[in-house]
């Protein structure tokens, strides 16, 4: 499940502001030819207009713009970056888990967030993400069934 769920996962010590970390979870879509640089930047021009709208924990953001603004591919894809340290978006401090989504469409849009939602439920999964240590601490989490 988690291979076809994330096309990338990475792990940091930490970001100096929510703008890299968005950055560097949109580096290997970007690499892998899902998204532009624009999609990127698209994410974090919305961010800055309207705020994080994206956060769904105190711990969780999952950051993403319209398909319009630089998902190539047809089919939908998220990048995982967990933090060691938090990062702070605005009026959010504590944000140490990022998924970056790039829906091909709407329909594919909301079926990802469903299967996104229910795997982070399996095994308190986004409780182990939000406090994960180490690279391999990610990827013991990412392989449990």
């Amino acid at each position: 499940m988690v291979s076809t769920l994330f096309s990338a996962c990475q792990f940091q010590e930490q970001c100096h502001t929510w703008q890299e970390a968005v950055q560097l979870a949109c580096h290997p879509l970007e690499e892998q030819g899902a998204i532009t640089n624009g999609y990127t930047q698209a994410i974090i021009r919305e961010t800055e207009r309207h705020g994080p709208w994206y956060i769904l924990s105190p711990e969780f953001a999952l950051p993403h713009a319209r398909p319009e603004e630089g998902v190539l591919s047809s089919k939908t894809h998220l990048s995982l970056l967990c933090l060691k340290e938090a990062v702070p978006f605005p009026g959010h401090p504590d944000v140490r888990l990022i998924i970056i989504l790039a829906a091909a469409n709407s329909t594919q849009h909301i079926e990802m967030i469903q299967q996104l939602v229910c795997w982070l439920d399996e095994a308190e999964r986004l409780q182990q993400l939000s406090h994960t240590t180490s690279l391999a601490q990610l990827h013991s989490t990412l392989e449990e069934r």
